[in-house]
């Protein structure tokens, strides 16, 4: 019980991490939100990166991860 508790407590942690990332971070390039963003399923990164793509337009180049969507967006 104790390990399904802390497995719990890690995909929350990681996923609270990269909502914070994509919505609210000031910075888009932010090393933990990439690392996290670039392992995500297909669907879930093109989302995170067309959110970061709106709120931070006036960034030149795409975050790690980012590159494969962030000139088709």
């Amino acid at each position: 019980m104790g390990l399904i508790r802390l497995l719990l407590l890690v995909v929350v942690l990681v996923g609270g991490y990269w909502a914070y990332y994509v919505y609210v971070s000031g910075e888009p390039y932010d090393e933990i939100g990439t690392a996290i963003n670039s392992r995500l399923p297909e669907k879930a990164r093109e989302f995170g990166c067309a959110e970061l793509k709106r709120r931070h337009s006036g960034a030149v180049n795409a975050p790690a991860g980012c590159e494969p969507y962030w000139t088709r967006i």
